[in-house]
């Protein structure tokens, strides 16, 4: 007679009672382990308590020890689990929801965390996984200045930038609504083939925030602390030459930054797209030496292009858009000079239309609408989160450091732990 099929349901069900069998244990083993030297520090016991939160491995039940010394209570157990009081979730459930979430809608997170955790999440929890990575870019931020150590320098004869901004819909004031640009920069030193047909940024580092201002300080101090600036270098920045992304604003880069060599590049596809729209309602050979003007730049070839165009108007209201256009392809016509004609590589350079996708698939296009700071946190995610970096904006050995440094009310200097079980020596960076 043969056997019953294989029930992997239920191989599931029983996998997940042992799973609960074995935290059961390490939790009574490390409440076990740790009682003597909550007495040895002056610690009581007072009694055990019951607390349910949900892990990425299932929603567990535990009894754990309470001690007091004065007006001081601590759970042992809640500090081994990194759980603080009132916690539902596990920060490690937390960091899978906002990864999670910077993919997917906090509704289908929470139908994504059901299917493949069993687990039930609720939309806030969702919400508040995000605004704890929102605290922690804030906190990270503080520990950068105060803490982290000065990196090493990057040496290289080219620095790419390219700058534009990301149109998402916000609200303030209760259902007040506007819409915000993220400002998003974008810093590498090249590309490298890994393929037979792909290649890669090298040094790739993105800044995003809602804030302008506050994007182009980040973007300075990074370029600033992260690369040796040489005779040698330079600086390719590429741009559409929209409102906060013009040449000037670049050239002062250059001029905070102390680079003598800089190529500032109209992008390619914006240039031409509005070329194609311009010259729509005009002759295709039009159309055709207009082109051919931008790839041979060739200035007197477009002037007659325009020149023809001109003498085709035939309605007033034609030619004010005709001499804005024409004024505006003349005054950043040095701007469209393609890159072989200036000895430079074309790859690597335009590529920020391709790296705002993953933003906008997430924060643009389903009609959502963001807080300020939900805006910022979320953007910031993403990015984090597509280069693999976001568990150590959860988890990064940077919070340990920072958390005794907050405790302690310092901000330099050598800081020392002193708790029972580690001592480890935290030295603020310098900055240069």
């Amino acid at each position: 007679m043969l056997e019953k099929s294989f029930d992997e349901r239920s191989f599931v069900v029983e996998m997940a009672r042992l799973r609960e069998d074995q935290f059961l244990k390490r939790v009574k083993d490390y409440d076990e382990r740790i009682a003597p030297t909550m007495r040895q520090h002056g610690y009581k016991r007072v009694d055990r308590s019951e607390r349910t939160v949900l892990f990425t491995f299932g929603e567990m039940t535990f009894s754990r020890n309470r001690w007091r010394k004065g007006k001081v209570t601590r759970y042992p157990v809640d500090e081994w689990l990194g759980l603080k009081p009132y916690m539902r979730y596990s920060p490690e459930l937390i960091l899978h929801m906002a990864k999670h979430a910077s993919k997917l809608s906090y509704r289908e997170v929470c139908r994504t965390i059901q299917t493949a955790y069993d687990l039930l999440v609720t939309k806030d929890a969702v919400l508040k996984a995000v605004k704890t990575a929102g605290h922690l870019f804030s906190e990270k931020e503080r520990y950068r200045f105060l803490l982290e150590e000065e990196p090493q320098k990057i040496q290289v004869d080219k620095i790419y930038l390219e700058g534009d901004g990301v149109m998402v819909k916000t609200t303030s004031g209760g259902d007040e609504r506007h819409n915000t640009d993220l400002a998003h920069f974008l810093i590498h030193t090249g590309v490298k083939k890994v393929g037979s047909h792909r290649y890669i940024l090298q040094n790739k580092h993105e800044i995003i925030h809602t804030d302008y201002e506050q994007a182009r300080a980040e973007l300075l101090d990074y370029l600033y602390n992260h690369f040796e600036i040489t005779d040698k270098t330079i600086l390719i920045t590429n741009s559409d030459n929209g409102k906060g992304y013009t040449k000037r604003v670049f050239q002062d880069i250059k001029k905070a930054l102390g680079i003598k060599h800089h190529e500032h590049f109209w992008d390619a596809y914006h240039l031409n797209e509005q070329l194609k729209t311009f010259l729509k309602p005009y002759p295709v050979s039009l159309q055709d030496l207009a082109f051919k003007a931008i790839q041979t730049h060739q200035k007197g070839l477009l002037q007659t292009v325009f020149d023809s165009i001109e003498s085709l108007i035939t309605r007033e209201e034609d030619q004010e858009s005709f001499y804005a256009f024409r004024h505006k392809m003349f005054r950043n016509f040095e701007d469209t000079k393609p890159a072989k004609l200036r000895g430079l590589s074309s790859r690597g350079i335009g590529v920020m239309e391709s790296q705002h996708r993953k933003v906008t698939y997430r924060m643009k296009h389903r009609g959502m609408y963001w807080s300020l700071k939900g805006a910022c946190a979320m953007a910031k995610m993403i990015l984090l989160e597509r280069i693999d970096q976001l568990e150590d904006l959860f988890f990064g050995g940077w919070r340990k450091q920072y958390q005794y440094v907050k405790d302690s009310r310092l901000s330099a200097g050598h800081l020392v732990n002193h708790s029972p079980h580690e001592a480890v020596v935290f030295k603020r960076g310098r900055k240069p």
